[in-house]
Parts: structure tokens; C-alpha cells; sequence
């Protein structure tokens, strides 16, 4: 069964403010809109860190706090950067532990994917984005995928709607074209910035991403120079919300040297040229 709404905020609302679960798992790493969609849905979370492994949520964490706290009931897990791995072995663990809890798969970093089988799947949504800086960025719209029996009552199934399938052509035919350009900016990144630098090869779908001592000086370089720009990863997000946030997580120790080199249509050859030569002679 598939929604379809303005934003992907829009479809994590209206799934929230209609099931049962009150109290959920999210990363520090996360957008902002994230927990801030949660709160105006009147639903409570409590922050994980993340490892250092994936870059997203410690699942090690994550599941001793469900095991410690009674009352969460739910958990949304986002695939940082896109990254692409098997994360259903512990959806498996989580719902073996208890079937109740809410599985939110957040892949709206990811490349856009329309052959989720969500009945195969132990999450209960799977959330996509085209909003602003996704993989295929539209401007607006976001789809997720739920579970019809439990959500048919609820919900319109948008999946053959006219508006839905018209979206979901123009973005297939987008993505192998911002495949190739991400794969043509992300050869230069990887043959002309010296190897140690880089964050690793399965991140780098979203952004080529660097992980450096000085990354305030380069990107302060790279700001320097009209038209070229780079950025940052999300902070630790606690500290918007909580009286006492985390201390030394790996989310802080992530944030501080991440850069991210844009690899989408608002750079060419050309920028990425200027970038990488910037980079080279700040960087530490």
C-alpha cells in the first residue's frame, strides 16, 4: 500500500498520529524535521547514537534500550548517507522481541526505490523523500510504504493514482542520469584527493564525503571562491531537545570531520575541479 503526500514529513505524520506507539527510538544524526514532525504528532523519543561502522543507529544501543525501557514502542532508523546494507536481520531481532513495536524505515537519503515489497519486510513503513537535496530532488513529495491490512481503513492507496504514477515515471527516468553524473564527479573526487580521506565507498552514493582534521579551514576555503560550497553532516540533534544531551558520542566525533562534496546537479566537472584543488592545499 502506498502514500503519497506533498513532503515525506506529511506521510510520517499521518502514520504517527494513527497508530497506537507512543514513545519511539531515533538517531542523533538525524534531520531535524524528524523530531520535530514527532513532537506536533504528540509522540515522545529518546536519542541513540550511532556507530561508527554504518553511521547509523547503534543497533547494539538501540535494542538494550528497548529492552530496558518497557514503554518504547517504536523505532525509526534512517539509512545515513544512502548507505545500502541489510538492516532487516534486526528489524527480525527487535519485532522476535516484541511484534508491538513500530518499525520505521527512513530511507529517505536513499535512491528513490518503487519495488518495496513491505509484506516481505519486518518494518512497518518504509519512507521515501524528493524533497530538497535527496538523491532525485523534485522540489517536493514523499511516498512511504505501509502494510495494507493493518492501514486500509486508514489510508487512500495512492500506488495506481494518476498523480502518484506520473511522479514516480519522471523520477525513474531521472535516476539513471544522476547516476551517471554522481559517477563521473565522484571518479574525479576519488582519483585526485588522496585516498585517506575518504570516508568510504558506500557513502558516497548521496555525497562524496571526506573525513578530515581541519574541516572548518576547507570549507571556509571553499566559500571563499564564488559559486563553490560543500557541507557539513547533521550535528548531535539533543541538544535541541533534551536538558542534558549526550556526551562524546560518536555523532559529535563524526560531525566534527565530515565534509560532504556535492556529486548532484548543482555541480559540474568544472566545480568539482576547483573544489578538489582547494582541498589539496588546506587539507590536513
Amino acid at each position: 500500500m502506498t502514500l503519497f503526500e506533498d513532503r515525506a514529513a506529511t506521510v510520517l505524520y499521518n502514520v504517527l498520529t494513527n497508530i497506537k506507539q507512543k514513545k519511539f527510538l531515533l538517531p542523533q544524526n538525524v534531520c531535524p524535521i524528524v523530531p520535530d514532525t514527532f513532537l506536533r504528532a504528540n509522540k515522545e523519543f529518546e536519542f541513540v547514537d550511532i556507530s561508527l561502522a554504518t553511521l547509523c543507529m547503534d543497533e547494539d544501543l538501540a535494542f538494550q534500550k528497548i529492552v530496558d525501557d518497557k514503554s518504547i514502542d517504536g523505532i525509526l532508523f534512517v539509512k545515513t548517507f544512502g548507505i545500502e546494507f541489510d538492516v532487516e536481520p534486526f528489524y527480525k531481532k527487535i519485532k522476535k522481541y516484541n511484534k508491538e513495536i513500530f518499525i520505521i524505515d527512513d530511507m529517505c537519503p536513499s535512491v528513490q526505490r518503487f519495488d518495496c515489497v513491505i509484506e516481505n519486510s519486518f518494518a512497518d513503513l518504509k519512507l521515501f523523500s524528493t524533497g530538497y537535496s535527496k538523491y532525485i530532488e523534485m522540489g517536493y513529495g514523499g511516498y512511504g510504504f505501509v502494510k495494507k491490512d493493518y492501514f486500509k481503513e486508514i489510508f487512500e492507496d495512492k500506488t495506481t493514482q494518476t498523480s502518484f504514477v506520473k511522479y514516480k515515471q519522471i523520477i525513474q527516468e531521472k535516476i539513471p542520469l544522476m547516476q551517471q553524473h554522481k559517477s563521473t564527479l565522484n571518479r574525479l573526487y576519488k582519483e585526485k584527493i588522496d585516498i585517506k580521506y575518504h570516508l568510504g565507498e558506500v557513502w558516497n552514493g548521496w555525497r562524496f564525503s571526506l573525513l578530515v582534521e581541519n574541516k572548518e579551514e576547507i570549507l571556509e576555503a571553499i566559500f571563499k571562491v564564488d559559486g563553490l560550497f560543500a557541507s557539513s553532516h547533521y550535528p548531535q540533534v539533543d541538544y535541541n531537545y533534551v536538558k542534558n544531551p549526550m556526551q562524546n558520542s560518536n555523532t559529535n566525533i563524526i560531525h566534527s570531520k565530515i565534509i560532504n562534496l556535492f556529486n548532484d546537479f548543482r555541480y559540474d566537472i568544472d566545480k568539482a575541479e576547483q573544489t578538489i584543488e582547494i582541498i589539496n592545499k588546506v587539507i590536513q
